[in-house]
């Protein structure tokens, strides 16, 4: 492998790594927020979060958190928890981005 094929693998590497590394940390974010408010009730929940195996899934997870957090402490905690949550995808997901006018 040449030098330029080397550089092409690693640039490579390093978007999905990006990726991953999202991923990951999302589903903590999500893990904390559930092992904070939730109770053995929500284990379904905890479960899907840590079974998703793509980004697009936690997303879709955020309204299930959000009525997790909202029947424990309210709907002002819920929507600052999400808000954080939701921060988080930044550019691996569209509805993360933060959109300049």
């Amino acid at each position: 492998m040449g030098i330029r094929d080397s550089f092409w693998a690693a640039l490579g590497r390093a978007v999905a790594d990006s990726h991953d590394v999202a991923l990951e940390r999302v589903r903590a974010a999500m893990l904390r927020v559930t092992d904070e408010f939730g109770g053995p009730e929500h284990g379904r929940l905890d479960m899907k979060i840590s079974a998703a195996r793509e980004i697009a899934e936690l997303w879709h997870l955020r309204p299930d958190l959000m009525q997790l957090v909202s029947a424990a402490q309210g709907e002002e905690m819920a929507l600052e928890c999400v808000t954080e949550i939701t921060a988080l995808f930044k550019k691996h997901h569209l509805g993360g981005a933060s959109l300049r006018l």
